[in-house]
């Protein structure tokens, strides 16, 4: 993998774990994602630390959360019935979320357009139409949608920024410190907490739960490494959030927040 940007390694996930192979699978008549449960995941519980230098900074984020220098997510419609969301960080390799996860393919030097494989999986783009395939399948797709990446320069002080609607809300945690604000009910309301780890995994299947009590009431905020689409406006996300808090769930898409070379 190449050399990731500042802000990328300042609070991400030390290490990359890439899964070896992703494949497609037949299931149930339709032709869906299959993500390889390779041996480079991580489990672990932690909390935040409570004094030093340490308790001024945000924990270490998986780096599926994360566009890795890519300057905009990409969605795509596919056959059968598959969304993805892809960037590309540089002209090397590119980075592509199913509903199971995260994989990065690097550049295949063949035929016209832009082609990228990783054992068995290929993603062939050709302007805005795109194949995907593997030794079980394939998926042809087309372009739906793109969003710019959420930068520093929008979000100066957040490492993870995530919304979602009905009723609007967004969540934001801080870069410096384990404390996270939450505005809800389309602005109405806003709540910050300091919150711990409850649980990281690592890898393509990424994931992290935070919880708190600092707030009015309790709260859970769980999100995980995969193609997520804004509800109302179709925009690709790479991780899907679910938050619970005060009785009530709300849903959406979320990213790390990097800065720019």
């Amino acid at each position: 993998m190449s050399k990731a940007p500042q802000a990328g390694r300042d609070r991400r996930a030390l290490h990359r774990h890439p899964s070896p192979v992703r494949w497609l699978a037949l299931s149930v008549g339709a032709l869906l994602l299959a993500g390889c449960a390779g041996g480079g995941q991580h489990q672990s519980s932690a909390t935040a630390p409570s004094s030093g230098l340490a308790a001024l900074k945000s924990p270490l984020m998986p780096s599926a959360f994360f566009a890795d220098g890519g300057d905009a997510f990409t969605a795509w419609r596919c056959t059968p019935s598959q969304d993805l969301v892809t960037t590309t960080p540089d002209d090397s390799r590119l980075r592509l979320w199913t509903a199971l996860g995260e994989t990065e393919l690097p550049r295949a030097v063949v035929g016209a357009g832009s082609r990228y494989e990783l054992g068995g999986l290929s993603f062939w783009r050709q302007g805005r139409d795109a194949r995907v395939e593997s030794d079980n399948g394939r998926l042809v797709c087309t372009l739906a949608s793109e969003r710019k990446t959420a930068t520093r320069q929008e979000h100066p002080d957040t490492i993870f920024y995530a919304g979602g609607n009905e009723p609007g809300w967004n969540v934001s945690l801080d870069r410096n410190s384990h404390s996270l604000t939450l505005i809800s009910d389309y602005g109405q309301a806003k709540d910050t907490f300091d919150y711990r780890v409850a649980s990281v995994t690592n890898g393509g299947d990424a994931g992290m739960v935070l919880v708190s009590d600092s707030g009015r009431y309790p709260m859970e905020l769980d999100l995980r490494a995969g193609a997520c689409f804004d509800d109302m406006s179709g925009r690709p996300w790479p991780v899907k959030v679910t938050l619970r808090y005060g009785g009530r769930e709300f849903h959406g898409c979320g990213q790390g927040v990097e800065a720019r070379d």
